[in-house]
């Protein structure tokens, strides 16, 4: 399950610094006016038909193009009661299609998921605002407020969210990196149960090595955990983060006393290991 690639990525010093650019192309302005959480007729018949175009094309191409196999479904069927009311996913951010993959895992939910702006002025805008995404201002408190009540909306209307808590995308990095505290934060502000997901590797082999370099991915998918209620929020936020970094570790194949195994959650301590 531990597989580390040979391929040739360099890696940025930081753990949440970005190693992907996007063509800027369609340049967003975001205010407290913006619509975070997309809504309205028009909208749902768009989620609607790309929902049917995931199941009919996307999620097949993901086993074609990426080898991908699911692992822990049967932990949100055990749970199905627990998570009628939306759920909050993590996982690790590795590589471009990752979100998909984990849509794929969730099925029939389609989250919304907070993300980097750059994401939504590239040519990809469309397709994330369908998929729900929620692009994250910068420097406006006002639009920040408007974002976060964006959210609230999420958690309301009993909607699934995902977060991927390192914070950037790093190519098939095989190692959990530091998770940023914001996803166990909405966790224990709206009383979601909080599922641990991670990514994996295994080498790409036969006629699928003409789809691409990278190597193939395992999918696991935890059971749910909750927020322990007896402690303040901060320190429940953080006990939580600390519980489901070292399940999605575990998952990964990676144990305590593993030279890769860590439990500093300091992003400015975090050295990379490839």
């Amino acid at each position: 399950m531990y597989y580390r690639h040979e391929l040739d990525y360099t890696y940025p010093e930081r753990s949440d610094a970005h190693m992907v650019e996007l063509k800027r192309t369609h340049p967003i302005e975001l205010d407290e006016n913006y619509s975070y959480m997309p809504r309205g007729a028009w909208f749902r018949i768009k989620r609607a038909l790309v929902a049917i175009l995931l199941h009919l094309v996307v999620f097949p191409l993901t086993h074609l193009t990426h080898g991908l196999r699911i692992y822990g479904r049967k932990n949100l069927r055990k749970h199905r009661k627990e998570l009628k009311n939306g759920a909050i996913t993590v996982s690790n951010h590795v590589f471009l299609w990752d979100y998909l993959c984990v849509l794929k895992a969730i099925r029939p939910h389609i989250s919304y998921f907070p993300a980097w702006k750059p994401n939504f002025e590239s040519g990809f805008s469309p397709f994330m605002r369908i998929l729900g995404g929620m692009p994250i201002p910068e420097g406006n408190i006002h639009a920040m407020a408007a974002f976060k009540h964006g959210l609230d909306e999420v958690a309301a209307s009993k909607r699934w969210m995902h977060v991927f808590p390192e914070g950037s995308l790093w190519k098939f990095y095989p190692d959990i990196r530091p998770l940023k505290l914001s996803a166990f934060n909405y966790a224990v502000k709206y009383e979601k149960p909080l599922i641990p997901i991670s990514m994996s590797f295994r080498p790409r082999k036969g006629f699928r090595k003409i789809f691409g370099r990278g190597p193939f991915v395992d999918l696991h998918i935890a059971e749910p955990i909750y927020a322990d209620k007896s402690l303040k929020p901060h320190a429940a936020a953080e006990e939580l983060r600390a519980r489901a970094y070292h399940i999605m570790q575990e998952m990964n194949g990676i144990c305590p006393g593993d030279p890769t195994y860590n439990e500093n959650q300091n992003i400015d301590n975090y050295r990379k290991t490839m």
